[in-house]
């Protein structure tokens, strides 16, 4: 096609010249008498264009072989450029002219106009082009801007899809397999991008661009018809789906074999991103996760919901297994923040049974860190940063003014976090049993804003949760540590005094402290009613 529009081009131009000629022939005659025209000297001209076009090709080739050996398929990059396709076609028609012109003068003709046309304008084109064309060529192979190519490709070819297949095009399986291959390798040449590339800005960009594409074909999903999710020989013989084949009717049945082949690749660098230390990349992965899960609820995809959830249970279990045997937490603590932002959004689109199933999860999850961390104590942590999402997640629910029986089963979730069957009494000097320090401190910051807001239904199940830890530590000790975690409370500030990869805001802070008082008589009048209790 390229050869064609350049051929084309050049045919063009030279009938143009040759008829501009023929016209100021009459009109000028002695601008152009025969005797001068036979005075054209081009013998020069085949050289020198041999010069340009084996400088370039020359150029290209080099820069296009070194970047093969770090970029995967440049060159078929290379090939769906059709500015570098036509300048070099053009480039090479423009050296076949001056050789047939030259044909022509050895007949005996002379064509002025394509003399005119070669010597003073196409041949000092290319002079001029060629310096600018190579530092195209060198910039077009940088990473960056291969992966936004790859985007580009990938995202218009989605959208002519959505056009072609809403005419009503007829089922072609050869059609269907070509379609499919393209999209699937437009992933493949991403992901193999990923393994070759070792900046972290590149990284980014190539997780950022899987995302996008995902976002792009959610929203150009609705004009595919039924057929085109059938999974031909290209999604099955993808390594991706090898290990899938018991789920090929399930996946076809959902339409989700794009989805699942993002969402393993997503994965896939999340955990090599654990393994290589590589925190930013690894946040960022939630982070698109977040993305693509907030245009899945904008189209009321139930499916892929429940497909995000579970690609987000994998990378938390992902990151709990890299944390325990690390005795990291960073991983988790980033991964957390964007679990609560996936709830958040749920809340937001008022999908309380989702909202529910995933506080369950993050919940359970956060009890499996606690029994971790007596092997691995920096995840300790990491049980009050999950304490302090799900505070976050039920503040929302309450401003969002939901059922209160709802809420009170969201607050259920919250209060057995940290308290797993298995907990047991203090043995042997171990350290007593008892809500974590921080975890009650969220609790009570939590208690603080339900008295704020006039709602001592919540506070009071709060309450009656904290005063259980009087039956391990006893009245004394359980009323010393309630006093203390009270002047912690009041002596919070909304900032702490070091950094994190979210900021510095002080995850125990709270700004409803005039409500300690009532807090304060709740839990007394649970200890009298406990006292009461032992005393009978």
């Amino acid at each position: 096609m390229a050869f064609a529009v350049s051929l084309v081009t050049l045919a063009l131009l030279d009938s143009g010249a040759q008829v501009v000629v023929a016209h100021l022939k009459p009109t000028a005659p002695t601008l152009f008498p025969w005797p001068v025209a036979g005075t054209f000297d081009t013998s020069f001209a085949p050289e020198v264009w041999l010069a340009v076009i084996g400088l370039t090709l020359g150029t290209l080739i080099i820069v296009i072989s070194i970047a093969a050996q770090n970029i995967p398929k440049i060159t078929e990059l290379y090939m769906q450029d059709w500015i570098s396709l036509i300048y070099v076609w053009s480039l090479v028609l423009g050296g076949a002219h001056i050789f047939y012109i030259k044909v022509l003068q050895d007949l005996g003709r002379q064509p002025v106009g394509s003399i005119l046309l070669n010597l003073y304008g196409l041949l000092p084109l290319a002079i001029l082009t060629a310096l600018p064309y190579i530092f195209y060529i060198l910039q077009s192979i940088q990473p960056e801007s291969v992966v936004q190519q790859i985007y580009r490709h990938q995202s218009r070819y989605m959208r002519q899809l959505a056009v072609i297949l809403k005419e009503g095009f007829s089922y072609q399986p050869w059609f269907l397999r070509r379609s499919q291959a393209y999209l699937i390798a437009g992933l493949n040449q991403l992901d193999d991008l990923l393994a070759y590339v070792a900046f972290r800005g590149t990284q980014a960009e190539i997780i950022s661009a899987v995302s996008e594409l995902l976002q792009d074909y959610i929203s150009c999903k609705p004009n595919y018809p039924a057929y085109f999710f059938r999974l031909s020989g290209a999604v099955k013989g993808d390594i991706a789906f090898k290990t899938m084949f018991d789920q090929f009717s399930q996946i076809e049945e959902n339409h989700t074999f794009y989805e699942q082949k993002c969402f393993r690749l997503l994965g896939n660098a999340y955990v090599r991103f654990l393994e290589e230390g590589q925190f930013p990349l690894a946040s960022l992965c939630g982070s698109e996760m977040c993305a693509i899960a907030h245009r899945i609820l904008s189209r009321g995809d139930d499916i892929l919901l429940d497909l995000i959830i579970i690609r987000f249970n994998t990378m938390m279990r992902f990151a709990i297994k890299h944390g325990s045997r690390h005795n990291e937490a960073r991983n988790l603590y980033n991964l957390a923040f964007h679990y609560r932002r996936f709830i958040e959004s749920l809340v937001h689109y008022q999908r309380p049974h989702l909202t529910q199933k995933c506080v369950h999860h993050l919940r359970t999850y956060g009890n499996e860190v606690y029994e971790l961390a007596q092997s691995s104590p920096a995840l300790y942590f990491i049980v009050d940063v999950f304490a302090a999402e799900l505070k976050k997640v039920l503040i929302l629910v309450n401003e969002q003014q939901w059922e209160e029986q709802l809420q009170l089963e969201l607050l259920e979730e919250m209060l057995r976090l940290d308290n797993p069957p298995e907990l047991r009494h203090p043995q042997n000097g171990d350290r007593p049993y008892g809500k974590s320090t921080g975890v009650r401190l969220l609790q009570m910051g939590l208690a603080l804003f339900y008295l704020a807001r006039q709602q001592p239904q919540f506070a009071q199940r709060i309450v009656a949760d904290i005063v259980e830890d009087a039956a391990v530590l006893g009245l004394s000790e359980f009323k010393r540590l309630f006093h203390q975690n009270c002047d912690r409370l009041r002596q919070a500030e909304p900032r702490f005094w070091e950094d994190t990869d979210r900021g510095n805001a002080n995850l125990y802070y709270s700004e409803h402290t005039e409500q300690l008082g009532d807090l304060q008589t709740l839990v007394d009048r649970a200890c009298q009613a406990l006292e009461i209790a032992q005393s009978s």
